[in-house]
């Protein structure tokens, strides 16, 4: 009981505090389709915000650093090389499978000391890095999955 009592005199001690400490500041109004949460035309719902002009550049930054996340998952590592002009290799070998491949993935040339790597497609499952590698190992003998940061899909 005494531990309710408690609880219930911090949250209204934390809401009194919060309250007050923002009543003297400037707010800003901002419309919910500012954020980007929603694709253009789909939002569902209007909302208009009130808050202090600090707190919306913080969630502005949440919001483009989720956009940004990564997630792991698969890719097919097509190249990797170690040398003089291993770099111009690995940028030659991402272009061809930009121009040749019949798969709408994207090629990602990387640098892991001492190699440069190639790797093709953000899957979000081994089954469907599994049917990318099938479709380019024809042109690409020796590759293979490999399990690492992807890029988020956008929704």
């Amino acid at each position: 009981m005494k531990a309710k009592v408690f609880f219930v005199i911090i949250i209204i001690l934390t809401i009194n505090v919060l309250t007050t400490a923002t009543a003297g500041a400037q707010m800003v109004a901002f419309d919910i389709d500012e954020l980007g949460i929603f694709p253009e035309g789909n939002a569902t719902a209007r909302a208009t915000v009130k808050c202090d002009p600090a707190l919306k550049s913080v969630e502005s930054g949440l919001i483009e650093a989720g956009r940004k996340r990564q997630a792991y998952g698969y890719s097919v590592q097509i190249f990797f090389q170690s040398g003089v002009d291993a770099q111009r290799k690995a940028e030659n070998v991402a272009k061809k499978f930009k121009l040749d491949s019949k798969s709408k993935e994207d090629a990602y040339v990387f640098y892991e000391a001492p190699y440069f790597k190639v790797r093709a497609g953000d899957c979000r499952t081994r089954l469907e890095a599994t049917r990318l590698k099938k479709a380019i190992e024809a042109q690409f003998p020796g590759c293979f999955i490999i399990e690492c940061k992807i890029s988020n899909p956008q929704l």
